[in-house]
């Protein structure tokens, strides 16, 4: 691979990343969704399985609060992702235009 191509590769359009910051976000917004848990299926639990099915139920208490804490840490990274991603578009644009403007100032007849 030639150097030419390596950095065709890696050229980045500020509309694509904030794209993909909004994809990120909406993720996190499913992940949070999933932290909640199904209180439906709680509620229901007793009616559903009965009285001796509460044993398990206190068992699998501290798995759906750590499942919780998960998602909701899922959640966290992908707004973080999704920040970050569009910070990064808003700093391409901002070094692009900066770099035009030192061009510009470095050539006598523009």
């Amino acid at each position: 691979m030639e150097f030419v191509d390596m950095v065709q590769e890696f050229a980045q359009d500020p509309d694509e990343l904030r794209r993909l910051g909004d994809v990120n976000r909406a993720d996190g917004a499913a992940a949070y969704a999933r932290a909640e848990g199904d209180p439906e299926w709680e509620a229901e639990f007793e009616a559903r399985y009965g009285k001796a099915a509460n044993a398990y139920r206190v068992l699998a208490g501290q798995y759906i609060i750590e499942r919780g804490i998960g998602y909701t840490k899922v959640g966290d990274d992908r707004n973080a992702t999704g920040d970050g991603l569009t910070t990064a578009a808003s700093a391409f644009e901002t070094t692009d235009a900066d770099g035009a403007a030192q061009v510009r100032r470095t050539i006598p007849e523009a």
